[in-house]
């Protein structure tokens, strides 16, 4: 009898495109599981799921996981599972640098989430200080697009395949993750800490392997295209550049769960006042047992 597995994640979106693709693929029946997607809106909302048990495994950003895992609940890091994508902060086409932010509204998911953080980082760098703009819950993704179509925000930051609509129809690209956090993990498959290393968890991470290794076969692009703008809806234009920006280069992403990648989300956290200093080691929140029990064979 298959294993079951009650997984959790946020929103629909490109970052969880190798868990879509292991799906459409079979790979987790494959490997013996059976699993359970639960789809949230809201990044504290899986992890308060995992902490209380009615979620096995959840695949998020790893900020509010971190940031629990600090308080004392029992949490690690198994996997660093996707960090190929990029938050990219697109506003009106009459705005055409950050400075002009000044005094508007930003759209975010939550303005304590990852985003947030790394928004804030980014603007800082430009020379915008935290109290010059206004960040704004405006909901998942489609939603904050709306919302600067029709004015009620002045830019939003948004991944893929996002981004590559909002620049489609003539927004402006202010600034990318990528140059204000470059080792940021975007999502990281968390669980409980045990004792034991658990075969349903390392069966899980053997299938997004495979699905990683599958996506990055070129021959595979046609379909891994399809199986994206299925999924989360989008112009299957917008998923190809999205398998462009992930699959260049077209070896598959590590899952090593490293300190470099977890250390930089504890940057972010105390950046924003969040995490105190000096920063707590961040080997203590991973568990390598399960990156090297599926990378042995």
């Amino acid at each position: 009898m298959p294993d079951r597995l009650r997984y959790g994640q946020v929103q629909f979106s490109a970052m969880n495109w190798p868990f879509f693709a292991a799906e459409a693929n079979n790979l987790f029946s494959y490997y013996d599981l059976t699993v359970e997607r639960n789809v949230f809106t809201k990044p504290p909302d899986p992890v308060k799921g995992l902490i209380e048990g009615s979620l096995d495994l959840i695949n998020v950003i790893p900020d509010v996981a971190l940031l629990e895992t600090i308080k004392g609940a029992p949490l690690v890091v198994i996997a660093n599972t996707n960090e190929r994508p990029q938050y990219r902060l697109m506003a009106h086409a009459d705005i055409q640098a950050a400075g002009q932010l000044d005094g508007k509204q930003i759209g975010v998911n939550d303005a304590r989430s990852a985003e947030s953080l790394i928004l804030r980082k980014m603007l800082r760098a430009y020379g915008l200080k935290d109290e010059a703009y206004e960040l704004v819950s405006a909901g998942p993704p489609l939603e904050r697009c709306e919302k600067l179509r029709s004015g009620a925000i002045a830019a939003t930051m948004v991944t893929e395949p996002f981004h590559f609509l909002l620049e489609k129809e003539g927004f402006t690209l202010i600034g990318s993750s990528v140059d204000a956090a470059p080792a940021y993990p975007f999502t990281v498959a968390v669980i409980r800490k045990g004792a034991d290393v658990e075969e349903r968890f390392v069966n899980f991470l053997r299938a997004l392997t495979k699905s990683w290794e599958w996506l990055a076969d070129s021959a595979n692009r046609s379909k891994a295209v399809d199986i994206l703008s299925t999924v989360i809806g989008t112009d299957p234009e917008l998923a190809d550049k999205t398998y462009e920006l992930y699959l260049n280069p077209s070896s598959p992403p590590s899952f090593e769960p490293t300190e470099i990648g977890v250390t930089a989300v504890l940057e972010l956290l105390a950046d924003s006042k969040r995490l105190p200093m000096p920063l707590p080691p961040a080997r203590r929140y991973i568990d390598r047992r399960y990156f090297e029990t599926v990378t042995q064979f």
